[in-house]
């Protein structure tokens, strides 16, 4: 407990957790924006009260109320209780995306400090048994992501409540489909907290560490859904090309909280639950990597 708290200390007095915390907050808040519209727009059944517009033919007609059949059925899905803790479950999530890049992140920055301020030597001096150390920080790294992801949520919750009341339906909150989302984005926040001390030690640099780990979580996310996409469009056309996404982190990440099957179309994709073990195998190859690392590397 000693080396936690001398590292939350060390958090604390970083200048810049409250930076992140700000823009968390600004991320989130857009997401919940265009979640919000997103929302919106699958609960509005204004398109099918109206009426076919005057002097149509007889197919244009045919063709029109067939829309609005299939539209019906895609409100009236949307407005059950599955469909209800679905869409909340996404509004509920506002900001994970970039609420786990600032994660981690920070995860990255309370490690590279140690070496960047050349406090490391005395740190480790202080406490000879480097695993230890490293433990530390893997704890205060899971703290700070429960701490971002309280904060995240408590918007996310409050305001996506007060959106579900304004549509005139539920809030989904007494539905598992939204707990669970809920709970394993809490998850999904302290993993990517640790990956980030993962990073922090294999790459010692600050620059190099933030930079590379930014390109690798925002660039590398969408190029890995593209080439996924090109070899299940050209090369391999088996649904199990898609599937595979569950294996990259940022991907497993939205998977677990259910927005990833938006992106991938009709696959059929693993459960939820999938997408959380294959996190927790990413955090435990990277903190043990990092621990061993960290116990024969000369920090000097």
């Amino acid at each position: 407990m000693r080396l936690i708290r001398a590292e939350l200390i060390k958090l604390r007095t970083t200048n810049m957790w409250w930076i992140f915390l700000l823009c968390s907050v600004a991320f989130t808040g857009l997401a919940l924006w265009i979640n919000s519209l997103q929302a919106n727009s699958q609960l509005d059944d204004s398109y099918v009260s109206q009426e076919p517009p005057p002097g149509m033919s007889d197919a244009d007609r045919a063709q029109f109320e067939e829309y609005q059949r299939q539209e019906q059925e895609r409100i009236a899905a949307a407005h059950s209780g599955a469909g209800l803790a679905k869409i909340a479950a996404n509004v509920y999530t506002s900001g994970q995306f970039f609420g786990l890049m600032l994660v981690m992140l920070m995860a990255i920055l309370l490690i590279t400090n140690e070496f960047y301020h050349q406090t490391a030597t005395a740190t480790f001096l202080a406490t000879p048994k480097r695993t230890k150390v490293i433990v530390a920080k893997l704890v205060t790294a899971a703290i700070m992501g429960f701490a971002f992801w309280l904060l995240t949520t408590a918007i996310s919750v409050a305001i996506g409540v007060a959106f579900f009341s304004g549509e005139g339906v539920g809030n989904s909150l007494g539905h598992w489909t939204a707990q669970q989302a809920i709970l394993l984005n809490l998850l999904v926040y302290m993993l990517w907290a640790i990956f980030g001390i993962g990073i922090g030690v294999l790459i010692r640099s600050q620059i190099g560490a933030t930079i590379t780990a930014t390109a690798l979580y925002t660039i590398g996310t969408y190029a890995a859904l593209i080439v996924l996409a090109l070899i299940r469009e050209y090369v391999i056309k088996e649904d199990w090309v898609f599937e595979s996404a569950v294996y990259i982190p940022p991907l497993a990440s939205q998977h677990v909280v259910g927005s990833l099957a938006s992106q991938l179309g009709d696959t059929e994709l693993p459960p939820r639950w999938a997408g959380a073990v294959v996190l927790i195998a990413w955090a435990v190859i990277l903190g043990t990597i990092g621990t061993l690392i960290t116990r024969k590397r000369d920090v000097a």
